[in-house]
């Protein structure tokens, strides 16, 4: 039988999950811990890519630090929310909660982000085109948006300790150009979380003023500074075809999101493609280099202004560079856009090594690199290479799944409303209800499927019986490799000779999963872009992720043993001189670890 456990007791257990953890500290290694995430690294990168970094960046952390070249998340949906959940909780999303970036929630009807809610406010309060966005006519009110906080993930961070463990002196910042990538490495009560929506924001979970510091940063202007320039090659002297592929590769963007104004070869204009600064020309910045140099210009700024590192208690911070992700999922991981950004974060990690040195001191300070996520090749690629790869359009698949249900039970409820034609059985846009279908799919939230519940037993049918259905159909269409229920995935029943089970198992959470969690067929994209590629499968291209390890202690070289990203809870914790967080699964590498 499911467990039916109320949001409410959810973030109970969330908010005091902390005090089990704040034990008294022990001696702290470094007096700053920082945490570098470079979203989407996927983890052979800086082998292959490394005789063309500097000395000072990747290869001064793979050679005076630890370099684990075999390190892969042990869960199956790899997308930025679960990924920068777990890697300082030390634990996976069947712990903490956060299954993926969105997922449908049942009591509301809603499809719900997983980092921010109605309950807060944007700090400021309005956005920068706030005026072009709002309606016209008085009558109409704007929706209240969803602002970034940590109320849906569960139980401590890493973050969350080291407050309790040193009475609120030591301090935490999360910053980034996402707010899930600020948010849930940073825990429940940092000193801050900051991200970027043309200027650094946070929300009123957080404080309901920015700092002076903050504010004279974005006053500064920097983010505006790159309106006009254009983004060429690093390295005039290598040749980008013969490391990363062809310029114009089949299957590429031209440019992130809807906007595609940057064109999909070199160089790439930072205009927004319009004749002043304006939301594309945010989107254009952030979707290049120029995104993770104002990144690392802001974290600078932070450790200066919050004294990190110079104090008496030991400090954490959390660094997510976001660009890397926005260029791979446009241009994908073959491509001269994702070599050159790759080489750009090599000058990143050495930029920000040097300043470390200057402002707290060779030996005071501990440097994590690691990412989120790996991604996966643009289909078009592989496919060019005979292989098999192919795009799944969710409409026509998801419409293909309704009909079966429809020919194995019936019409569901003939007094709701057919479906409109063109219109996806799925995919409710976030904030806004479901409306009742006469559909036995309720929602689809890639890679969960959910039943319509009140329609199905309505019928006299139980979920679990319509789910194994379900699934069992799944199992022959093109394109799925695998495709678990509910019931099998909560009494962890699965195939043992199934290499997938535990890793979807550990993405599973009872109240917030599907009834069918499927496993697309490895090159495969199930998504409603036409170009570009993504992430989120349990195939080792996406689970593959960058992992470094450089401080006081740890002796340089490649190591061999097998990690996760997960592992940097326990790393951390042992630098800054405090436990794990109380439901970590990770302990310290057995090459680091004492003898």
């Amino acid at each position: 039988m499911r467990r039916a456990l109320c949001l409410a007791v959810l973030l109970f257990s969330a908010a005091t999950a902390v005090a089990a953890d704040g034990d008294a500290p022990k001696k702290a290694k470094v007096k700053l811990a920082v945490v570098v995430v470079f979203d989407q690294m996927r983890g052979d990168y800086v082998e292959k890519w490394q005789p063309h970094f500097g000395d000072d960046g990747f290869k001064r952390l793979q050679t005076d630090g630890a370099w684990f070249a075999d390190c892969h998340y042990p869960h199956g949906v790899t997308t930025t929310a679960p990924g920068h959940a777990s890697i300082l909780a030390g634990c996976s999303p069947d712990k903490h909660g956060v299954i993926n970036n969105n997922w449908f929630d049942r009591p509301s009807a809603l499809e719900i982000y997983s980092a921010a809610s109605t309950r807060y406010e944007l700090v400021p309060p309005k956005p920068l085109d706030e005026e072009a966005a709002l309606p016209k006519t008085p009558e109409v009110k704007p929706k209240p948006p969803a602002v970034g906080n940590p109320d849906r993930f569960v139980g401590p961070t890493l973050a969350d300790v080291l407050r309790e463990s040193t009475g609120g002196k030591g301090k935490v910042f999360g910053l980034s150009l996402k707010d899930r990538s600020a948010i849930f490495p940073a825990g429940r009560k940092p000193d801050g979380a900051y991200w970027f929506n043309g200027r650094f924001v946070t929300s009123t979970y957080y404080r309901d003023s920015l700092p002076a510091w903050v504010s004279a940063f974005n006053d500064a202007g920097l983010a505006q500074s790159y309106y006009g320039k254009t983004w060429t090659r690093l390295r005039a002297d290598l040749d980008y075809d013969a490391i990363a592929g062809p310029d114009d590769a089949p299957g590429e963007a031209s440019g992130p999101g809807k906007t595609k104004t940057m064109g999909k070869v070199f160089p790439h204009p930072m205009t927004g493609g319009k004749p002043a600064i304006s939301a594309a020309y945010y989107q254009d910045v952030v979707t290049s280099p120029y995104g993770n140099d104002l990144l690392l210009a802001f974290a600078k700024e932070c450790v200066v202004a919050e004294k990190l590192g110079q104090r008496d208690a030991p400090d954490l911070l959390s660094i997510s560079f976001s660009s890397n992700d926005l260029v791979g999922h446009a241009w994908g991981p073959d491509s001269h856009e994702v070599l050159d950004v790759t080489l750009r974060s090599d000058l990143i990690v050495a930029d920000l090594l040097k300043f470390l040195d200057a402002k707290v001191g060779p030996g005071n300070y501990s440097v994590v690199v690691t990412a989120d996520h790996g991604v996966g090749p643009v289909p078009e690629v592989s496919a060019a290479k005979g292989l098999d790869a192919k795009r799944i359009g969710p409409v026509a698949f998801l419409k293909a799944a309704e009909t079966h249900l429809r020919a194995a039970y019936g019409q569901a409820n003939p007094a709701a409303k057919e479906l409109p034609k063109g219109e996806s059985p799925a995919e409710p846009k976030p904030g806004e209800p479901k409306v009742e279908r006469n559909l036995w799919i309720e929602a689809v939230s890639a890679p969960n499927f959910y039943l319509n519940h009140r329609l199905v037993k309505a019928q006299n049918l139980t979920p679990d019986a319509v789910a194994e259905n379900l699934a069992a159909w799944l199992r022959t269409q093109p394109g799925i490799d695998r495709a678990y229920t509910h019931a099998q995935l909560e009494a962890k029943d699965g195939p043992k000779d199934d290499p997938f089970f535990a890793p979807m198992r550990r993405s599973f959470h009872p109240d917030r999963s599907g009834d069918v969690v499927v496993v697309v067929k490895p090159l495969y994209l199930f998504d409603t872009y036409l170009t570009g590629t993504s992430h989120g499968s349990p195939h080792p291209y996406d689970t593959h992720a960058v992992f470094l390890v450089y401080g006081p202690g740890v002796a340089g070289g490649k190591r061999d043993e097998k990690i996760t990203p997960l592992h940097a809870a326990a790393i951390t914790a042992d630098f800054l001189g405090v436990n794990p967080p109380r439901n970590n699964q990770y302990p310290l590498p057995a090459t680091l670890a004492k003898p």
